[in-house]
């Protein structure tokens, strides 16, 4: 799957980007995309990206058999990151969990839908079963594409998570099966 990058892609409004894998070189880009991120939508986020030490420890852990992480670039800088995450033994071995962030000025062009079914193919291309979507209630519009995507809401956990200032948040898991649908039997 590694070899399928880099590759370009336009947008819906033209614009070309490019799509590869993190480097251990791209530390300093992929800190000054997330401080891009507009501070509201951060509160999402798992990890606390804000703080240089977080990026920091995802390139000292670069391990694309753990996570793959995939940057779209515009004019050599960072506007859309996607990681599909997996485990390689375990009862999950088989689902890839994906997560997404986009340049606040690329959304509504076609970046998120692209980096999805980038890794969509990765995931087929990998042998998973499953790809899973963890968000939170309120991100109304990132759940509106990735079911326009054919993720399906699997489960709805009330108040489960707390975003970074604290408060409760509703867990809302999305799934989307990779397998070949089964052939219809005929009597």
């Amino acid at each position: 799957m590694i070899k399928r990058y880099p590759k370009r892609a336009k947008l819906r409004d033209g614009t070309q980007v490019s799509l590869r894998l993190m480097v251990k070189k791209d530390q300093h880009a992929l800190y000054e995309f997330f401080q891009r991120v507009p501070k509201e939508d951060r509160l999402f986020l798992r990890d606390d990206v804000s703080k240089p030490a977080t990026i920091q420890s995802w390139v000292d852990e670069l391990d694309y058999e753990r996570v793959l992480p995939l940057l779209a670039l515009v004019d050599g800088r960072v506007v859309g990151d996607a990681t599909l995450h997996r485990r390689r033994l375990g009862w999950t071995r088989h689902l890839g969990k994906v997560r997404l962030v986009i340049d606040s000025r690329y959304r509504q062009k076609g970046l998120g839908s692209l980096l999805v079914k980038e890794l969509l193919e990765i995931g087929k291309g990998l042998k998973l079963e499953r790809l899973v979507v963890e968000l939170t209630g309120g991100q109304q519009a990132a759940l509106a594409a990735f079911r326009h995507l054919g993720f399906e809401r699997a489960a709805v956990l009330y108040r489960h998570v707390k975003d970074r200032a604290g408060r409760p948040q509703d867990l809302v898991i999305l799934i989307r099966d990779l397998e070949e649908e089964p052939e219809p039997i005929s009597f």
